[in-house]
């Protein structure tokens, strides 16, 4: 035994595969409200941003933010301009634009972590923590960016 560990020392849970059940009690954990949509996908909403828990098989789980507001293709240059900006100074959340049918313009934040492994229930603590806080941190500059109304409010 290591001279740093000894008998009182708690020994680390071992990483254990994440499932929605597993998401949804660190979700609770953590004081959060939560939503599960009619196809049993956790939604997590804030003030400028509902962010969804995405599993990518058992690659991979991902949150995965979108801004409540919309907008149309006048304003596609200045959100690219905050897109580039936010992606080239911070190493979180990764930002991107997508455009829709019709110009609609929706501003995105995810959060990706591999899953092979599992994670302990510390490990999922700070992923969705940290990750939520990346994604609202993301949100908030775009809406001081665009205080006025862009095209739309979504909030609920």
């Amino acid at each position: 035994m290591p001279a740093s560990v000894t008998s009182d020392t708690p020994v680390p849970a071992a990483p254990a595969p994440v499932d929605v059940e597993r998401v949804v009690a660190c979700v609770r954990g953590l004081g959060l409200r939560f939503f599960l949509d009619d196809e049993g996908d956790l939604g997590i909403p804030w003030r400028y941003v509902t962010i969804h828990v995405i599993f990518q098989d058992t690659r991979a789980i991902q949150l995965r933010g979108v801004w409540h507001r919309i907008a149309d293709t006048d304003h596609l240059s200045a959100l690219r301009r905050l897109v580039e900006e936010w992606n080239a100074t911070r190493i979180g959340p990764k930002t991107y634009l997508t455009i829709a049918d019709g110009g609609i313009v929706r501003l995105h934040g995810e959060v990706t972590y591999p899953l092979e492994a599992g994670m302990t229930d510390a490990q999922l603590e700070d992923f969705v923590f940290t990750g939520c806080r990346l994604i609202v941190a993301f949100m908030r500059e775009a809406e001081e960016f665009f205080p006025d109304p862009l095209r739309g409010n979504l909030e609920p």
